[in-house]
């Protein structure tokens, strides 16, 4: 817990965004992980770390390589791929056809569920590591074959913002979801008293609280399943007293509302469909393959064209988290690349849980005060946390602690004064020691 700041500050060389996405509009499912849970304990608050990151500061950017990359999308996917290549020494330019930068996080998700101050704040630490950004910029399949010849890589990032709309009558009476997202953050969206949204994902549950926020009275969510909505988004929803109804099939959308295969006519004023969105993707080169409207990729997020890469919902429909991974992952592979070397997974092997040693932190913390608190009772799983039982309860001295500079430090094993006891193992809080099987001498 003594190295609180520099966790903090650590932060970012995973995403540009931890305030933004993890202190605020991710659903935290890594704390639905928490090795904690695993003895009823309450997770660690990721959202509080994240919501400390705010402050972080930026780590020195190494000089350019003089390799330039072409991220096509400023939105979440599209910054953390330009953000990583650039942490690593490599130029990024964003094209993107907004005004503004951010994609969703800025011009779509409501301001009920973050400050907006702290999107301002994290999108101009964004562009203090990222400052060659082109907007309203919407390239052409031409545009992209000179992209290609002046640049090592492409990166699409343009997300999904084309609306899948009903094959029924009327459909054009209705309002795409995000259409109306970004009109409501805007400030020009209307709304009449009585509301139907069709598709009750979390999505058309951010539409139902924005339509209440804008004078909306009777807000109802009809889909045809059970609705696969959850979290934070859910909960403001029904917080209004927004109504769910499923099976609903909608046969018309006509001046008096939605109606249904089975005769019945929901009334509505406004009628708003969120069944999803799918990437526009008419600038494509023929050499790039798409599968049901979504960019094809491999495991490193290559396309069949390989010098250009995709991610985020240009490939698949996903959380934030989502996008912001695939950009990291990507902008791995890339650098591999570019040193000469084959792409790699670069996936680090989760360890056996049943290695954390619960029985250290207290079981009586149901809620945390602050990141220090979170600190503190963090089992720190698989990372050494430097707290020396290992070195204590070794009976052979096997076991040294060894300065590498700085804070950085390595605990180093004796192999000839080692016995094989399991002492480290057994007491190590964080797991990190593990017992093998020798083999036999033969």
């Amino acid at each position: 817990a003594g190295r609180v700041d520099e966790a903090v500050d650590l932060s970012l060389s995973y995403t540009p965004f931890p305030a933004t996405v993890c202190g605020y509009l991710c659903p935290n499912l890594c704390m639905q992980s928490c090795s904690r849970q695993s003895a009823l304990m309450a997770p660690v608050d990721v959202k509080k770390l994240g919501q400390a990151s705010i402050d972080a500061k930026l780590p020195k950017l190494p000089l350019e390589s003089g390799k330039k990359i072409a991220v096509l999308g400023g939105g979440p996917a599209g910054i953390s791929v330009a953000w990583q290549l650039r942490m690593n020494g490599h130029k990024a330019t964003v094209f993107d056809m907004a005004k503004t930068l951010g994609g969703k996080i800025s011009s779509v998700i409501p301001s009920s569920r973050i400050p907006e101050e702290v999107i301002t704040k994290e999108l101009e630490r964004v562009q203090s590591v990222i400052p060659h950004v082109n907007l309203q910029q919407r390239l052409t399949k031409n545009d992209i074959e000179q992209l290609l010849a002046d640049f090592d890589f492409i990166v699409i990032a343009v997300g999904a913002r084309k609306p899948r709309m009903l094959p029924v009558p009327g459909k054009e009476k209705a309002i795409p979801a995000l259409d109306f997202l970004t009109q409501a953050k805007a400030g020009n969206a209307r709304t009449g008293r009585r509301i139907v949204i069709i598709g009750a994902g979390n999505v058309g549950c951010d539409v139902a609280a924005e339509a209440h926020r804008l004078g909306a009275k009777e807000i109802t969510l009809i889909d045809v399943q059970a609705p696969a909505s959850y979290g934070a988004e859910r909960k403001a929803a029904e917080k209004i007293g927004a109504k769910f109804i499923w099976p609903c099939f909608t046969r018309e959308i006509t001046n008096k509302g939605v109606k249904l295969e089975s005769g019945e006519v929901i009334p509505a004023d406004t009628v708003i469909i969120s069944i999803g969105d799918i990437p526009d993707l008419e600038f494509l080169p023929e050499s790039v393959k798409t599968d049901r409207g979504f960019v094809m990729v491999n495991e490193y997020y290559q396309t069949s064209n390989p010098q250009i890469f995709a991610i985020g919902d240009a490939v698949k429909p996903g959380l934030i988290t989502d996008a912001i991974g695939a950009g990291r992952s990507a902008a791995a592979a890339m650098i591999k690349i570019l040193k000469g070397k084959r792409s790699s997974d670069n996936l680090q092997l989760v360890i056996d849980k049943k290695r954390v040693k619960l029985e250290y932190l207290d079981p009586r913390v149901i809620g945390f005060d602050g990141i220090e608190h979170c600190g503190s009772q963090c089992s720190s799983c698989g990372t050494c946390r430097d707290c020396g039982i290992c070195v204590a309860v070794c009976p052979q001295t096997a076991i040294t602690r060894t300065a590498k500079g700085g804070k950085d430090f390595e605990m180093i094993v004796d192999e000839n004064r080692c016995i094989g006891c399991g002492f480290c193992a057994g007491a190590c809080p964080c797991g990190v020691w593990d017992i093998v099987e020798n083999e036999p001498i033969e």
